[in-house]
């Protein structure tokens, strides 16, 4: 985080025009001052030089005039008129001409004007002594109108030699504002021209500065577009809105590498997860073909059971008919009563082939008691491996999701990080997608398990009841056995013994009608478990397809994740 003190773009733009204007301003009113100046000398030469050489014309005018009227009074008897007319007109002019004097700042001209005010007033008194002697017919009159021809010359040279004056004063004055003019004008373009170099100079520092600020942003940016996050962080050196920039790029390479790393870990750890699963799917398969064979061996032994009871029960048939003839005809007794040892021996023999066919079904039944606890606890370890792989693929969904909104605030510049971001995105989902699969397809397997264990648990409980009917019979046997010993023993006891010998009959057909019924219903709970060994074993071969379409896209994102240059 840059500690400095923040200076934003804009007042930076500012202050940097703040300095041109005041750069031009300076120009502006330094170009002013010498406009004022040069017009301070144009009004003084147009309202004092000017005006004082105008008075001087005017002066002189009104004396010509003042002249030509006292010509009209010499030459015209009746000139009071013309006397009047030059009184005032050389009054006019005298008063001209002290005025001038008074305001006169050149000594030249001073000197010269007050010579010509004394010309003025000697004329004017000798004007008078003129008009006198001609009123009063004065013989005088031509020697003052000579006199004065004499002064009229007199100050016709010194009006015309003040105006030269006046004229080379105004003329040296124009000449000197001139050149103030031009040397103000050269030194406004020069300071001018300076100040627009200092300007381009400010402006051109500025803007190469800013522009290979923003060159260092672009080179950044665009190599986070192609994936390369080596490059170090940039160096923040001011505290503006570039800057907050270059630390918004920091931040977002850093968050990229973060994420690319922790992508690299899970795609790992989804791969060796899928191969876990692959070997635990080939375990399973293992067992449920072990099951299938198992239960294969328990469906030919319970034919075997079904054969022997069908022989049995012809068996006790036979017995019961003996049992009969036995009854009809004493004299028969003997020979029946051989057939009957002969038979009871042979249903013993049967008998204990049924009792050893019950303990396989019984061990058998066992066998797949202990297969389906372990199938069963297989799937539980199995569903936990899809949770493992499910948390895996909503943290890549997170963490997609989370690239993306960084490749927002990138704007154009994190578009191609943002395809990626889209891409792992889409892979996540996918894998969510399969492991949800995966997880319906164990939990329909782990129901088929439990069927099936209370299908084996059902025909344990029918192999325990056919076993006790076995020794049951068993036991018949054994006392028909004893019944038919006591037969030969003795003739006396052959009604009692044939009495017992049908008891004996009728429960032995009872028993053998039992355990044909249980031999039925344990070879339908056998096809059952069968079946769902079937069922299980299918759906333990999409689970390991799922496996290895789960390995597939742990290697793809690999393969994505490979792509970025950390």
């Amino acid at each position: 985080m840059n500690s400095k003190k923040r200076l934003p773009i804009i007042l930076q733009l500012t202050s940097m025009f703040a300095i041109a204007a005041m750069l031009l301003l300076s120009a502006l009113g330094y170009t002013i001052y010498n406009y004022l100046s040069l017009g301070d000398e144009s009004n003084k030469l147009v309202s004092y030089t000017a005006v004082r050489t105008m008075s001087i014309k005017e002066a002189h005018t009104d004396y010509v005039r003042a002249l030509l009227n006292f010509r009209g009074f010499l030459l015209y008897p009746d000139g009071a008129a013309y006397e009047q007319g030059y009184q005032e007109d050389m009054k006019k002019a005298i008063k001209t001409v002290k005025e001038f004097n008074s305001s006169s700042a050149n000594q030249d001209s001073t000197v010269e004007g007050a010579k010509l005010e004394k010309l003025l007033n000697e004329y004017l008194g000798l004007v008078e002594k003129m008009i006198i002697a001609k009123k009063t017919n004065d013989p005088t009159l031509n020697q003052l109108t000579t006199e004065g021809r004499k002064h009229t010359k007199d100050i016709e040279d010194q009006f015309t030699k003040l105006a030269e004056i006046q004229q080379k004063s105004m003329t040296d004055k124009s000449n000197l504002m001139i050149t103030h003019a031009q040397n103000s004008s050269r030194n406004i373009i020069l300071l001018s021209t300076l100040i627009f170099i200092m300007a381009c100079i400010v402006v051109i520092w500025y803007s190469r500065n800013l522009a290979m600020r923003f060159r260092y942003l672009t080179k950044s940016m665009t190599m986070i577009g192609q994936l390369d996050l080596t490059e170090k962080d940039i160096e923040i050196r001011r505290n503006d809105e570039i800057g907050d920039m270059g630390n918004i790029l920091n931040s977002m390479r850093n968050s990229l590498k973060e994420i690319v790393a922790l992508l690299h870990t899970s795609s790992r750890t989804l791969a060796a997860s899928s191969e876990e699963l692959s070997a635990s799917v080939e375990g399973h398969l293992e067992t449920v073909d072990i099951v299938a064979n198992s239960t294969g061996e328990i469906a030919a032994g319970a034919s075997k059971n079904s054969d022997s009871i069908i022989n049995i029960s012809g068996a006790v048939e036979k017995i019961s008919a003996g049992a009969e003839e036995i009854n009809a005809n004493a004299t028969e007794v003997n020979a029946n009563t051989q057939n009957a040892v002969a038979e009871v021996d042979r249903g013993m023999s049967m008998l204990q082939a049924v009792v050893e066919q019950n303990e396989n079904v019984a061990s058998s039944m066992a066998e797949i008691t202990i297969v389906t606890e372990k199938l069963a606890q297989g799937s539980q370890e199995i569903k936990g491996i899809v949770d493992v792989i499910t948390n895996l693929a909503g943290q890549t969904n997170l963490l997609a999701l989370n690239a993306a909104i960084e490749a927002a605030r990138a704007g154009e510049a994190g578009r191609g990080f943002a395809v990626v971001a889209e891409e792992v995105r889409k892979l996540a989902e996918q894998s969510e997608k399969s492991t949800k699969e995966i997880t319906e397809i164990i939990s329909n397997m782990g129901s088929e398990i439990a069927v099936s264990v209370n299908a084996v648990e059902r025909a344990n409980g029918e192999v325990v009841k056919c076993k006790t009917s076995a020794l049951d019979t068993q036991k018949g046997f054994q006392l028909i056995a004893k019944r038919l010993i006591t037969v030969k023993d003795g003739i006396e006891q052959i009604a009692s013994a044939i009495g017992e010998t049908a008891l004996g009959t009728q429960s032995m057909v009872t028993s053998v009608e039992t355990i044909r019924l249980v031999a039925d219903t344990t070879s339908e709970g056998i096809q059952t478990v069968a079946a769902s060994t079937e069922e299980q074993s299918a759906s333990m071969h999409e689970i390991g397809d799922n496996a290895d379409s789960l390995a597939k896209l742990a290697t793809e994102l690999n393969a994505v994740v490979q792509k970025f240059k950390v």
